[in-house]
């Protein structure tokens, strides 16, 4: 009968399957980690947003359209423009 040699012998083999599978495991769940603090800070900052954006509403309901324009640049940003209009038509 002929016998297998191993360049490890089979119980190093098993050992070094468990690690290689532990640090898997171990990145996976680092991983996890940084997605949920990624979508924890981008949950933030929408609200954020979405609260800058309410107070807007409520502070321009009075006017027509309401305009941020950059003096230096010329440019503008339209910040609100009211639904009763045909302003965007």
């Amino acid at each position: 009968m002929t016998e297998i040699k191993y360049i490890f012998p089979k119980q190093l083999q098993s050992v070094a399957a468990l690690a290689f599978i532990a640090v898997l495991i171990v990145l996976l769940l680092i991983l996890t980690v940084m997605v949920h603090m990624r979508n924890r800070k981008l949950k933030s900052t929408l609200e954020e947003q979405m609260a800058e954006r309410r107070l807007l509403d409520r502070i321009c309901a009075d006017f027509t359209a309401v305009y941020y324009v950059e003096l230096n640049t010329g440019s503008f940003e339209i910040l609100h423009i009211n639904d009763g209009t045909n302003v965007k038509k």
